[in-house]
């Protein structure tokens, strides 16, 4: 029986993961003449190829370095210092990762834009008769990838943070080291594990983006959109090539920054001592830090209030003012009253449930037989699981193009199919760490008692890790309800998303309907992310 669930697995990963890689390498290396590296050629010496790969690999480094630096900032000032709000605030920083990108990339155009209530405010304040800031091209998508990327580093470092030894600092200071020398010699060391895993993953998502640059980057051409380009124009050879290069960036980042994290990697010894909160002392500086709490928090709320006050704006009454006047609920009767504007909203439900069911469905087996059993088949079964997570979205829509082109392409099923191969190592992760807490001692004693594998199975293992079923399954339900990236590649008229819902009502003009349909998708990513964390607290 074990062994049929592992060939079934591989079968089902080697179709839908495997099997699609595979054809885009070769749709990449083909063209009228045969086979052959003209794509290759044409990607490395054309000017315009060039600049969209210079592009992408300044975009991923830029983000890593500035939501480093903010994420490792955040971590410290939160969990190495006592202050007021310091708890609120830290709950409030893990908002960007369940809040879709695409809503964000719209809430930043109505904030931050040329047209934006702030930019304008700060422009009619001071008299300006220029634009305070540039919010188009990279800097936007810097901005944009600082707020929903930062993350990554505040969750890796603020755990490492925590386990800092007091005592080991408490005698280097003793001993006359200064701060900075504590820092660079003790604590430094001790989260650079931290700082490459979330690097590595900041990277990779940074290239991979493609909403931000998209919808903001204006004339800054990344591989992402030239991705996009390439696909509209039929010319799928050139855009599986440049899938490959992309993916080749992410792979080989990822295995170079693995190796120096092992380098680094350290186990410190048994720490009785661990860093507790330095306490402020100076009503001063205490309310300097509360005030930069306060200032934080408010940033973060900040996109979030406009998409839900947005939502309500009357439709064409918002025309010339900084800020709107005329308020109703005119969009949400419209989006639930015609079956048109409802469409999007009922697609990515169904689509996300189908993505988030077919994940767990793979997601069960596969993570017992990664953890719980041992065979010569479990290290490709774990490559195959986790390539998805290296490949950039876009990669993955490519992927599906060429592999199911002849079977699946403008069917309603393939983007929630998509969806699925995107998400399923964020389940597989999710359901792993259960198994990996599930004490072997229960299956046996159950067995003992004269119950089969089955009944075991069903009642005893189920529902022992079923907290970690249910937050994969909302995990990867969350994150399909907005998705934009494969859903830009992948979409027809019987499917079209909320994400593309959005794109299309704002370049229509309709922001109230754009931003209705993105407060739709934040109560729905809200309910499941309250839900998923009294499950990730169960899990615990």
């Amino acid at each position: 029986m074990k062994n049929l669930i592992k060939l079934v697995l591989l079968a089902v990963l080697g179709v839908f993961v495997l099997y699609p890689s595979v054809r885009t390498l070769l749709v990449s290396l083909q063209t009228d003449q045969g086979f052959s590296l003209e794509n290759y050629e044409y990607i490395f010496s054309t000017a315009g190829s060039l600049v969209a790969i210079k592009n992408t690999l300044i975009m991923g480094a830029f983000t890593v370095l500035i939501c480093g630096f903010i994420g490792t900032f955040l971590a410290f000032f939160v969990h190495y210092f006592d202050f007021p709000f310091k708890k609120l605030l830290d709950r409030v920083l893990l908002l960007p990762l369940v809040v879709p990108g695409l809503i964000i990339v719209f809430a930043f155009v109505q904030l931050y834009g040329e047209s934006g209530m702030v930019t304008k405010t700060i422009q009619n304040a001071f008299g300006l008769e220029g634009l305070p800031y540039t919010f188009m091209g990279l800097p936007g998508i810097l901005m944009v990838h600082a707020y929903t990327q930062y993350i990554y580093f505040y969750m890796n470092v603020s755990v490492a943070v925590k386990e800092l030894d007091r005592s080991v600092i408490e005698a280097a200071m003793n001993l006359g080291a200064s701060p900075v020398r504590v820092f660079w010699t003790i604590v430094l060391p001790f989260i650079s594990p931290a700082l490459i895993s979330s690097g590595i993953l900041t990277f990779m998502t940074g290239i991979g983006s493609f909403s931000a640059p998209n919808i903001i980057g204006g004339g800054f051409k990344v591989l992402t959109t030239q991705i996009l380009l390439a696909k509209a124009n039929l010319y799928m050879d050139l855009a599986a090539a440049q899938v490959v290069v992309l993916s080749l960036f992410a792979i080989s980042y990822m295995l170079i920054a693995r190796y120096y994290e092992r380098k680094v990697s350290f186990q410190a010894g048994t720490r009785e001592h661990l860093i507790q909160p330095v306490r402020i002392k100076n009503s001063i500086v205490k309310v300097i830090m509360s005030a930069l709490a306060i200032g934080i928090i408010i940033m973060i709320f900040l996109p979030i209030v406009t998409i839900i006050v947005l939502s309500f704006v009357k439709p064409g009454s918002w025309m010339i003012e900084i800020f709107p006047r005329e308020f109703s609920f005119d969009n949400y009767i419209r989006i639930f009253t015609r079956s048109r504007s409802l469409a999007p909203f009922m697609n990515s439900l169904r689509m996300a449930l189908i993505a988030a069911f077919a994940a767990i469905v793979i997601a069960i087996p596969a993570a017992y037989t990664v953890t719980k059993t041992k065979t010569r088949l479990k290290p490709l079964l774990e490559i195959l699981l986790m390539l998805p997570f290296a490949l950039p979205a876009s990669a993955i829509a490519i992927n599906m193009i060429n592999g199911f082109s002849s079977v699946l392409l403008g069917k309603w099923i393939m983007l929630p199919l998509a969806y699925f191969i995107s998400m399923l190592p964020m389940a597989v992760r999710s359901v792993t760490i259960s198994y990996q807490r599930l004490k072997d001692q229960y299956g046996e004693a159950s067995m003992n008692l004269g119950a089969n594998r089955i009944t075991t199975f069903l009642k005893v293992t189920l529902p022992l890790v079923s907290p970690g079923i249910w937050s994969g399954f909302l995990l990867v339900f969350i994150r399909s309800l907005g998705e934009y990236t494969i859903s830009a590649f992948l979409y027809t008229a019987a499917n079209r998303p909320i994400s593309i819902a959005m794109v299309n009502s704002v370049f229509e003009f309709q922001i109230g309907l754009a931003m209705a349909y993105g407060a739709l998708v934040l109560l729905l990513t809200a309910i499941g992310s309250s839900i998923l964390k009294r499950l990730q607290g169960n899990v615990e």
